[in-house]
């Protein structure tokens, strides 16, 4: 039987930082590493509520254990803190004899950057460096690719990122990135569909002086070069030219490469992550991509799934691009649940992406503060009846929608009650069942 001390000398020296919650999101406390991590100490967090620590300018943007408590499963996300931390967190509940949870344990990994070892063009570093953006999963799937992506992370091999368009590759290299030795060195990345065939290969080896026309006349390095010590993302691998493979492919193998019409060779050390949304044996295959550069990138494979296929994530999606929007447009407005409910039966074939668009689309076009199946316009939405909710739940959803529309139109509970046929007293005390409801 291990006694209290030695388990608390264990939780205090962890490598990750520990944050553990009860069944209504009070901090029961924190160890030392997440101490020194995020820059608040246990006393200051201790019986304190996550719903109350969580917000805009507050102590963190967000909290996994407010989403586990919600969805009752394990939950992976990412936020950021007041103290300019950036962290991983993946979220377990304990639960009771009676099912209920009566403890969230949440286990940190730090994604800050500190700083830059050498300075980066600004240009180059605006259009080039990954834009900040939030992970929150909740499947058994996504979280096993995360895991993975973790475990690798810490080495150097190339990573291959599979899947289709929208589906958060460039969001897991950023997190790749991140969570390596290489974090604090740079993390830049290159669309190889979005650069003409004509000046991507100066962009990713650069150039010498007077290599072509219009080159500037100093010459210019490649992201390759600015790159040195950190990661770069080459996003859609597959339209990179065939005479570029191979030259991509001296890079990976031997570490080093000639700039355009240069020659001398310039030495690197990057690490290499790919992505792409196509079968790349196929293409292979098809003689349209080299064989040993794909063995050569298909070190280490990692496939993300469709978000049709990990539809539990799309609940706490939703709520997550809506607190972003709500912030961003200075806005109070929130999904109805059965809304939500038919867009978990949609296909999303534009993934992540497209559910996030949808979200920020509807927040700005929308009037009133609950948007529901009649207010949006999204292909099969409002035409079909949720799975699973039972009629009564159906009735109860749709009187909570009318009643919230009635609101924001006639803002009075007299001018609702003539809208609506019914007495004054009622709208009163519907309304306030209502308010109690969005409160728990």
């Amino acid at each position: 039987m291990i006694d209290k001390k030695l388990l608390e000398i264990i939780f205090d020296n962890l490598y990750n930082g520990i944050y553990v919650v009860d069944g209504q999101g009070t901090t029961i406390g924190v160890n030392k590493t997440f101490e020194e991590l995020s820059g608040f100490t246990n006393a200051e967090l201790i019986g304190r509520n996550l719903y109350d620590l969580v917000g805009k300018d507050n102590y963190f943007s967000g909290a996994a254990s407010l989403l586990v408590l919600e969805r009752k499963r394990p939950v992976t996300a990412t936020y950021t803190t007041s103290t300019n931390r950036r962290f991983l967190v993946k979220g377990r509940p304990i639960f009771d004899a009676n099912g209920d949870i009566e403890y969230v344990i949440n286990t940190i990994w730090d994604l800050t950057v500190v700083q830059y070892s050498q300075p980066i063009d600004a240009d180059t570093a605006r259009n080039q460096m990954l834009s900040e953006d939030e992970l929150v999963t909740c499947s058994d799937s996504m979280m096993a690719v995360i895991d993975l992506a973790l475990r690798v992370a810490a080495t150097d091999s190339t990573i291959l990122l599979n899947g289709e368009s929208g589906v958060g590759k460039s969001l897991l290299a950023k997190t790749i990135h991140r969570s390596s030795e290489r974090k604090n060195k740079p993390l830049l990345q290159i669309n190889c569909a979005a650069i003409p065939e004509s000046l991507i290969e100066s962009e990713l080896f650069g150039y010498e002086p007077g290599s072509f026309t219009g080159a500037d006349s100093k010459g210019k390095s490649g992201l390759l070069e600015m790159a040195q010590g950190g990661t770069v993302f080459l996003d859609e691998i597959s339209e990179l030219p065939l005479h570029l493979q191979s030259k991509l492919l001296g890079v990976i193998q031997d570490k080093e490469f000639f700039r355009v019409g240069g020659r001398q060779v310039q030495k690197v050390d990057i690490r290499l992550i790919a992505a792409t949304n196509k079968d790349l044996a196929e293409l292979v295959s098809a003689g349209r991509f080299r064989e040993d550069l794909y063995y050569r990138l298909n070190v280490v494979p990692i496939t993300l799934p469709p978000l049709r296929e990990r539809k539990e994530d799309i609940p706490p999606l939703v709520q997550h691009f809506t607190e972003k929007y709500n912030r961003r447009y200075n806005s109070y407005k929130k999904f109805s649940e059965s809304l939500i409910n038919q867009m978990v039966g949609m296909t999303w074939k534009g993934n992540i992406r497209e559910l996030e668009n949808v979200v920020e689309r509807s927040i700005v076009t929308t009037s009133g503060d609950y948007i529901t199946p009649e207010k949006v316009r999204i292909p099969g939405i409002g035409k079909t009846i949720p799975k699973g909710m039972g009629l009564k739940k159906l009735l109860a959803e749709r009187e909570r929608e009318i009643l919230l529309q009635a609101r924001d139109q006639f803002h009075t509970t007299r001018r609702i009650a003539a809208a609506l046929g019914i007495s004054q007293a009622s709208v009163a005390r519907k309304l306030k069942s209502l308010t109690d409801y969005h409160q728990n």
